[in-house]
């Protein structure tokens, strides 16, 4: 059998999982290129900080342009590297919608044999359905940055609610420091998904002098210290979508806080949406505790109709790559079909059948 194996694909298509029995069957090591590929990108000049400016100017398409050399890069030394073993590639490594560049992923893959696209379904409608499902967490019966919004904990843990809708980051900027206590330095900015908590924290943190801490950035490392684990994390996933990670989360999400706030004063910090909404009652009344010395805690929505913030968010979070929705166009792109070597649909079957199917190909 001639090495390696690659696995290419949407992310509902159990890729993951398929790739770790190939792998174990075959006694052969199994790697997602995009746990190993910063790496490589660090070879050839990423820059964090030029990889957010293309988001913040650009949205999803400047994130994807500026990502897309290095992503194909990535690929060449990551094969030149491993050859005896099963690899899974992201989403995105797999479609290049400039054609120099695909051009030069299909050479250095043009020798491979087993490059393997894995589908959900011949169906792309079906197939976008189910992908979108995995990727969406229902919370009480709603989807989770609409519960988000409207669940208690944001505007019980926050001493003031800024709204942002019909502003620019710099006069939300304004409005926060207008309204906070100036004799607390900690700045903690709270709220959904998309309402720039992020984009204000750097404002503020430059206008007043001190250090931004994001707690997105630095939780993982918090989360390991009580058994936080990135692979149960990538089963989770496959087996439950982001339904499960997000339940998965919630063991985390309090402890990361405590840890944050006993390391970082003086500061402007900016929690992730999850770690201002809590459901189990105990999880509440701790980040209750912990928050209340903060006297500058800051709930960022859209507009005070919350049926509103929820429309406008939904709008803001969408992201596109080139107009197009960006599960939408990474499916759709011609490049997994003119890379791939086999297509093996994955609907109504185990990730030990997906497996088994592709064994008798060889």
């Amino acid at each position: 059998m001639k090495l390696p194996i690659v696995l290419i694909g949407s992310s509902n298509t159990s890729k993951t999982s398929v790739g770790k029995l190939l792998a174990q069957q075959l006694k052969l090591p199994f790697i997602a290129l995009g746990d190993i590929s910063e790496q490589y990108y660090l070879e050839i000049g990423f820059d964090k900080t030029q990889q957010e400016q293309a988001w913040e100017e650009e949205g999803g398409d400047g994130f994807y342009r500026y990502m897309m050399p290095f992503d194909a890069y990535a690929i060449e030394r990551a094969l030149s590297e491993h050859q005896e073993c099963v690899i899974e590639f992201t989403p995105e490594q797999s479609v290049y919608d400039d054609a120099q560049l695909l051009e030069k992923v299909e050479q250095i893959l043009q020798s491979l044999t087993h490059l393997i696209l894995l589908l959900y379904s011949p169906d792309t409608e079906e197939s976008l359905r189910v992908l979108e499902e995995s990727c969406t967490a229902i919370v009480n019966g709603m989807q989770i940055n609409e519960h988000f919004v409207k669940h208690h904990s944001n505007h019980d843990l926050a001493n003031y609610v800024v709204y942002t809708k019909d502003k620019t980051p710099e006069q939300t900027c304004e409005d926060v420091l207008n309204k906070i206590n100036p004799h607390d330095s900690d700045i903690i900015l709270i709220g959904p998904e998309g309402t720039g908590k992020s984009t204000i924290g750097k404002l503020l943190s430059k206008k007043l002098n001190l250090p931004q801490v994001s707690m997105d950035e630095i939780r993982w490392e918090y989360y390991q210290e009580i058994g936080w684990d990135a692979e149960t994390q990538k089963q989770i996933r496959d087996q439950l979508g982001f339904a499960g990670v997000y339940r998965y989360w919630k063991r985390f999400e309090v402890y990361g806080i405590e840890r944050l706030l006993s390391e970082h004063s003086n500061c402007v910090i900016d929690f992730g949406a999850g770690h201002s909404v809590y459901e189990d009652d105990s999880d509440f009344a701790r980040a209750s505790e912990l928050l209340t010395p903060y006297k500058n805690v800051v709930l960022l929505l859209p507009s005070p109709d919350l049926d509103e913030s929820v429309e406008i968010l939904k709008q803001r979070n969408q992201l596109t790559i080139n107009g197009v929705e960006i599960n939408r166009f990474f499916m759709t792109h011609p490049s997994n079909h003119k890379l791939a070597k086999q297509v093996f649909y994955t609907k109504g079957k185990t990730p030990e059948e997906v497996k088994e199917e592709i064994l008798k190909c060889f």
